[in-house]
C-alpha cells in the first residue's frame, strides 16, 4: 500500500442513488448483486465486488441440481473498460456438495456460463471483443487498437484467443 488509508485515491461509490447504475455495469444483473464499488483514480480501475445470486448448482459431472453449499470464494474477472477505467469484478461464487452416490465430484463450483467460463480470468463479453479486434487486425495491430480502446492486452494475447475459436465449416 501507498502511504496511509487517507492518501490513497479511493472511494467507495455505492449510495441508494448510484447501485441501478453501478448494477446496470454487470455482465448478468439478474445473477449478480452488486455488493461493493471501488475507484482508484491514481490506477484508473474501478472495481465492482459482486454476489453471485444462484441457489443451485448443476454438477458439471453427472448433472443434478445441489442446493447444498460448501463454501464461497473469490474470482476475480477483467471486463470491458468503463469510460476510461478498467473495470475488474470480484465476484464471490459458490462451491456445492455434489449427493449424487458414485460422482467422482464430491465438492463442485457453480458456473455461471454467460458472465465467465470456468476458471476464465475475463469476462465473457471482454473475450468477445478480443476476438472482433483480433480478428480484424491479427496480433501487433489488434494489440495497439486494443490499447487505445482501453483493455491492454499483446499481440500473442490476442492471437492466443483467436485460436480458441472453431474453424469455420467451408460447403
Amino acid at each position: 500500500m501507498k502511504g496511509n488509508q487517507e492518501d490513497l485515491p479511493i472511494f467507495n461509490l455505492i449510495t441508494t442513488q448510484t447501485r441501478p447504475f453501478f448494477q446496470q455495469l454487470l455482465p448478468d444483473s439478474s445473477k449478480l448483486q452488486l455488493e461493493h464499488c471501488e475507484l482508484d483514480t491514481e490506477e484508473q480501475q474501478l472495481t465492482l465486488s459482486v454476489l453471485s445470486t444462484q441457489h443451485l448448482a448443476k454438477c458439471p459431472v453427472c448433472g443434478p441440481r445441489s442446493a447444498r453449499t460448501h463454501s464461497r470464494y473469490q474470482r476475480t474477472l477483467a471486463d470491458l473498460p468503463c469510460v476510461h477505467f478498467k473495470l475488474t469484478l470480484t465476484v464471490q461464487v459458490s462451491k456445492f456438495f455434489c449427493d449424487t452416490p458414485g460422482c467422482i465430484r464430491r465438492i463442485f463450483t457453480e458456473r455461471i456460463p454467460d458472465i465467465a467460463a470456468p476458471w476464465a480470468r475475463e469476462t465473457v463479453r471482454l473475450v468477445q471483443r478480443l476476438e472482433a479486434i483480433g480478428l480484424a487486425l491479427g496480433g501487433a495491430a489488434g494489440a495497439r487498437l486494443s490499447h487505445q480502446v482501453g483493455t491492454e492486452v499483446c499481440g500473442s494475447t490476442l492471437l492466443n484467443v483467436l485460436a480458441k475459436l472453431p474453424l469455420p465449416e467451408f460447403g
